[in-house]
Formats: C-alpha cells, sequence, structure tokens
C-alpha cells in the first residue's frame, strides 16, 4: 500500500503544479483556465482517496474540493475544441447540479460519520445522492467523448490527429477505470487494484491533455506570427503599388490593368486586387486607379495656365482613352461635370 500511496502522492504533486502553471500561463486562454480548475480538483479527489485509509471522516472534506473531475473536464474539452460560446448556462447549470450533489454527499458522509449522527433521513438523503450522480455521470462521460468525437469530420487532418489523442486517452482512461475495474477479482477490486487504476487514468489524462495544450499554444502562437508576418507583408506590397502607381506615375498610363502590376511586382493578381479592398478601400483595381486620375484632372482643371486646355485634352492627360470614361469617372467621384467643376474653381 505504501507504493500505491507514493503514486497518488505523485498524481496529487503533478495535478498542482499543472494548475499552478496553467493559471499563471502569460497569454493563457479559457481553456487554460478551466484546465487549471480540473488539475485543482483532480488532486483534491486523489488526495481525498490517498488520505482515506488514515484520516477517515476527514478525508470527505477534501473531496468536497475534488468535485469538478468529470465535469470540468468536459468544460475543458468545451473550450478546447469549440471557438465560439464554449460555456453557456445551460452547461454550468448542469457541472453546478453533479458538483453540489457530489459535494453534499461528501458533506453528509462527514457528519455521519464524525458525530455519528443517527438520523433517519441521512442514510436515504445519501442514497438518493448517490443515484443522482449515477445518471448524470454517465452522461458526463458521453458528453466528454462527443466533444472530440466531433471534430472529426469538420477540421483540418492536424486537428483530427489532436481529436484522435484526446478520444484515444479518454476512453483508455474510461476502460482502464469501469471495465477493466469491473472484471477484477473481488479481493483485488476491493483492495488497491481499483485505486492503481483510478491514479494511472488520472496520470494519462492529466499529461495527454497538457500535452495537447502546448501543441495547441504552439499553433497559436504560429497563427499569431503568421499574421503579423502577412500584415508586413502586405503593407510593404501596399507600399510598392502605391509607388509604382503615384511616384512613377503610371496611373496615367491609359491601357494601365492589374496584370501589369501584378507583372511588375511578380505577385499573383488576387493579392492586388484583396489589397484594394481591404488597404486602399477601393471597389476594385479600376476605381483606384480612376481616383488618382481625376485627383491630377483636378489639379489641372484649377491651374491658371491650362484654362485654355480642352476637357478632352485633360482628360487624356489624366489617363483617359476618351472623354466619355472621363466625363463618367469625374462626375461619380465629384459629383459634377470636368466642365462644371473648372466654372466652379476657375480664378477670377
Amino acid at each position: 500500500m505504501e507504493l500505491l500511496h507514493l503514486a497518488q502522492l505523485f498524481v496529487v504533486l503533478l495535478s498542482l503544479t499543472l494548475a499552478l502553471f496553467h493559471f499563471r500561463f502569460r497569454e493563457k486562454h479559457l481553456f487554460h483556465l478551466v484546465y487549471a480548475i480540473f488539475c485543482a480538483s483532480s488532486s483534491m479527489y486523489v488526495a481525498h482517496k490517498l488520505v482515506g485509509s488514515f484520516w477517515e471522516p476527514y478525508h470527505h472534506l477534501i473531496g468536497m474540493f475534488g468535485v469538478f473531475t468529470a465535469s470540468g473536464y468536459w468544460l475543458f474539452a468545451r473550450t478546447f475544441f469549440r471557438k465560439n460560446n464554449p460555456i453557456n448556462r445551460h452547461h454550468l447549470i448542469l457541472v453546478g447540479l453533479l458538483s453540489i450533489c457530489l459535494a453534499l454527499r461528501h458533506l453528509l458522509l462527514f457528519s455521519e460519520k464524525m458525530w455519528l449522527v443517527n438520523s433517519d433521513w441521512i442514510a436515504p438523503l445519501i442514497s438518493i445522492l448517490t443515484e443522482v450522480v449515477a445518471i448524470i455521470y454517465p452522461g458526463m462521460l458521453v458528453l466528454i467523448f462527443w466533444e472530440g468525437y466531433r471534430v472529426l469530420n469538420i477540421t483540418t487532418s492536424r486537428q483530427r490527429k489532436v481529436a484522435i489523442i484526446y478520444l484515444g486517452s479518454f476512453v483508455f482512461c474510461v476502460v482502464s477505470v469501469m471495465l477493466i475495474g469491473s472484471i477484477l477479482p473481488a479481493s483485488l477490486a476491493n483492495g488497491s487494484g481499483r485505486d492503481w487504476l483510478s491514479a494511472f487514468a488520472f496520470l494519462l489524462i492529466l499529461m495527454s491533455s497538457h500535452g495537447l495544450i502546448r501543441f495547441r499554444q504552439q499553433q497559436l502562437e504560429q497563427t499569431e506570427k503568421d499574421a503579423t508576418s502577412s500584415i508586413q507583408e502586405e503593407a510593404s506590397l501596399a507600399q510598392e503599388i502605391q509607388t509604382i502607381l503615384a511616384d512613377k506615375k503610371r496611373f496615367l498610363e491609359p491601357n494601365l490593368r492589374v496584370a501589369d502590376i501584378a507583372r511588375e511586382l511578380d505577385v499573383p493578381e488576387y493579392r492586388i486586387r484583396a489589397l484594394m479592398l481591404n488597404h486602399f478601400k477601393a471597389k476594385n483595381f479600376n476605381h483606384y486607379v480612376n481616383q488618382m486620375r481625376i485627383e491630377h484632372a483636378k489639379t489641372i482643371l484649377t491651374s491658371s495656365d491650362k484654362q485654355g486646355w480642352s476637357v478632352l485634352v485633360v482628360g487624356m492627360e489624366s489617363g483617359f482613352a476618351s472623354i466619355a470614361p472621363f466625363t463618367r469617372a469625374f462626375k461619380e467621384f465629384t459629383g459634377c461635370t470636368p466642365g462644371q467643376y473648372r466654372k466652379q474653381h476657375s480664378t477670377k
């Protein structure tokens, strides 16, 4: 039994270490916090088993803090696999119901053994609470399994591997504790056999879940790094486009197309189109180029030494092939024709 106690003590210390590690994680997400609560509760559950043989009935007080094992792991699974609204009010109600039943059961057992209370209502109430837990607990295990199973058909291959590891460790723990424990000889099952299985199951689920979290954290960090790098690349590309169009005055070329800029910069056309929408806030490439042309035309129309230029000449000097598209574009951006704009801003 001493070796079993050492194993249980190791699980307790490991659980507390993991709980502290994830609770104090610098850039923690919700699944870090929920996993820390699960680890802390697991440590209390195993500690309750550890001291049960020599600190009865006080071990029930420790057991009151170990009621978030299955329910806590279910919430962890939801926060780990679901991005949007992983925990809602009805989830907390179900977890609260199971936790209250378990905590109240420990409290009644402690009261019964501590003060030798011989009341007609305590034993039936303990039996009722035990039955309620027996009904909810298997459902909680099914929910834990479902959170990993639902991911198998809706995610990438890498995420499916994560789900398979999660399901494998969880199923192995359930099988080892519930099924193997049920077929053990009575002498071993009533002795240390089931406690050994329980300690091993907690050790496996703690380590595998911690490994999955570390892998997920690396993915998140890599995603953020890639996003930062992508933003910098897009900003650099936008600056190159602006240099070509504005500084080199390529916008004045009548037949300028997005393919010409893409070829010059050696980038796909879709990247330039995306920048027009996201960076330059333009409808498309032609819209942005026409906007630059109209600004150039407005400068010519208001210039005192170019008042004798016809509207056609101004349009062609601004990059338009004919007067019709020039007039349409000018009216789109200014609300008036080039001739009206010249009259409104002519110098006297």
